[in-house]
């Protein structure tokens, strides 16, 4: 343990001792409802948003159009509908909101495609969004490039963090000083062009259309994910037409990595490729857990951010104190006899102590980016 983490402990230890400070965790993680009857996509968003969530966002074939599919399957649902609209009103955007008014493409988009620009070659170069490629942050009149392979959402997210936005370019000065910092690789810079957008405005890569050939000549300016079309299920459809609402709620989703690794690999992977090991802080977060671990059906134990200190014996997240707990037992293991790291049960959801140098599979949370 380093002294960092041993001085926050301590922290924690007395400020909950002292019942001065409440602790309060900014982020909820994602849960999905829908509602019976069909209605037309206006009517479906209106009913999200007064439970404070929207149409769902997929942002995944792997993890979130697969669970989108079995949720579908295990409700009888044939028809969902997305919050992807063609609705964006600048076709070609900078990420950072910037004007578009020096320009290096050649890219023209077709309908349903998203394309992301890239430097290659000392080139713009347009490539989809969801391939993986180092990008270039910047901050003031700084540029970096992160060598770490990420797609375009990804790259300005970690950007947001930890710089200001992905790389921007207002003219031929700026352009070849954008070159120059690149060092010949091939790298993500803010340029996006897509005619859709999300509809809660997250950045999402995720275009895995069905035949848009059955849809040429339409105005369907929304989406549905059609059941029996998986894996390819989104559809453009009339907004005027019924389907299911599909609703989420949340700004954090929930990402298992299938890789085993003992705790503290586990946090170095998830601070390095999200934002840390899963935290859970309440029961909307308990439910959202076992929704997500029950449709996707997951099953074994898997480690999450729980840990206990060694000086003083209580278990946080982390940093943070554990303020509603789901313990096998119903019991908070007890030093000296405890493990010191925590897993969860994908069967049950009980949490149980474990070796922290055991290997398991784990669970990350992911912070959402909004525009």
């Amino acid at each position: 343990m380093n002294l960092t983490t041993t001085v926050m402990m301590i922290l924690v230890f007395f400020l909950l001792c002292s019942g001065i400070f409440q602790f309060t965790f900014a982020s909820n993680l994602r849960i999905f409802n829908h509602t019976s009857g069909d209605k037309n996509w206006t009517e479906a968003q209106h009913e999200c948003n007064e439970t404070g969530g929207s149409l769902v966002t997929l942002y995944d074939n792997s993890e979130d159009a697969t669970f989108t599919q079995e949720y579908a399957k295990n409700h009888s649902i044939s028809s969902l509908w997305l919050g992807l609209t063609k609705t964006r009103t600048n076709v070609t955007t900078w990420s950072n909101g910037a004007p578009f008014i020096f320009n290096r493409s050649s890219v023209n988009i077709n309908d349903g495609q998203q394309i992301c620009e890239a430097m290659d070659k000392n080139t713009w170069k347009g490539f989809t969004c969801s391939g993986k490629h180092y990008f270039m942050c910047y901050k003031d009149n700084q540029y970096v490039l992160i060598e770490k392979k990420k797609d375009w959402c990804q790259a300005e997210l970690y950007c947001r963090q930890h710089y200001s936005n992905l790389v921007s370019i207002s003219d031929e000065e700026q352009n070849q000083k954008v070159i120059k910092e690149g060092k010949n690789k091939t790298f993500w810079i803010g340029l996006l062009h897509d005619e859709w957008e999300w509809v809660d405005k997250t950045c999402s890569t995720y275009r895995t259309w069905s035949d848009l050939s059955d849809s040429a000549g339409t105005e369907a300016k929304c989406t549905v994910h059609v059941q029996y079309l998986f894996p390819k299920p989104i559809k453009p459809h009339e907004c005027f037409q019924g389907a299911t609402t599909f609703c989420s709620t949340g700004d954090t989703r929930i990402r298992v990595i299938n890789r085993t690794a003992t705790w503290e690999e586990a946090l170095d992977y998830c601070e390095e490729n999200y934002i840390s090991l899963l935290w859970i802080k309440d029961v909307n977060d308990q439910e959202a857990v076992k929704q997500w671990l029950e449709v996707s059906g997951y099953t074994g134990t898997f480690w999450i951010g729980l840990r206990q200190s060694i000086m003083f014996g209580f278990w946080i997240w982390k940093d943070s104190p554990v303020l509603e707990s789901n313990w096998k037992d119903d019991k908070a293991p007890e030093m000296p006899f405890s493990n010191q790291c925590g897993v969860i049960n994908a069967t049950d959801n009980k949490w149980s102590d474990e070796n922290c140098f055991n290997e398991h599979p784990f669970i990350c949370a992911e912070k959402i980016l909004k525009y």
